[in-house]
């Protein structure tokens, strides 16, 4: 059983210079190649055993590892963050402003990942070792997904930002709102995809009858 989530944050920053020496239209109509750090936050997964399988079964709410009764045995906990701090700058000349945006640095990864194992399973048991078998294949593809998408989404951020840069607007306010709107819509858009293709492989892990079915794995279960 898997849990995700995804959260984003944008932090703008902007550098105006004023009285500009080349004419406007020269500086507008010339490319800039905005820069992109993308971040890949991949970090090991965590192993907890402080959770009953009562516990587990309640968060979990019936998905996932299952044996006869439809009982949750484990459970994989995913958050996915992503964030970005966006420079731009802008050169007011006559009243008329061409910005563009110089720099995007953003994280993409996993901000909490983590597997959790009924207490009532003994470390090294047969229960123990089937749920973490299980619940690692969740984690596989959570990890493969991330580093998968975060080299799609730095793609993507700096084909948005060729087509966007430079451009002409009537404020910088309104400027740097319009470029956050266009790429907050490209990681809107490449973490639906992200979680699409994940949830998919999920539920075929999770599919009863599978490889990676409970049922009858061990005795006295």
């Amino acid at each position: 059983m898997r849990i995700h989530f995804h959260t984003f944050c944008a932090v703008l920053a902007a550098l105006m210079m004023p009285g500009a020496s080349m004419a406007l239209a020269a500086v507008c109509a010339a490319p800039e190649i905005a820069r992109v750090d993308l971040r890949l936050v991949d970090p090991a997964p965590k192993v907890v055993r402080s959770s009953s399988l009562h516990q587990i079964n309640s968060k979990a709410k019936a998905h996932g590892l299952l044996k006869r009764g439809n009982l949750v045995l484990g459970l994989t906990q995913s958050e996915v963050e992503t964030s970005m701090n966006i420079q731009f700058r802008g050169i007011n000349q006559d009243g008329r402003i061409c910005m563009t945006v110089r720099q995007v640095d953003a994280r993409f990864g996993h901000r909490v990942l983590a597997v959790q194992v009924p207490r009532e399973y003994a470390l090294g048991s047969c229960q123990y070792t089937t749920v973490l078998k299980h619940e690692m294949e969740h984690v596989r593809v959570n990890r493969e997904g991330v580093r998968k998408y975060a080299k799609l989404l730095k793609r993507e951020l700096e084909r948005a930002l060729i087509r966007f840069n430079p451009r002409q607007v009537n404020s910088m306010k309104r400027g740097q709102a319009e470029a956050q709107r266009i790429l907050q819509n490209v990681v809107t858009q490449v973490t639906n995809q992200f979680h699409k293709e994940i949830n998919t492989q999920h539920a075929s892990i999770d599919k009863p009858g599978g490889p990676y079915d409970a049922s009858g794995a061990c005795r006295n279960w």
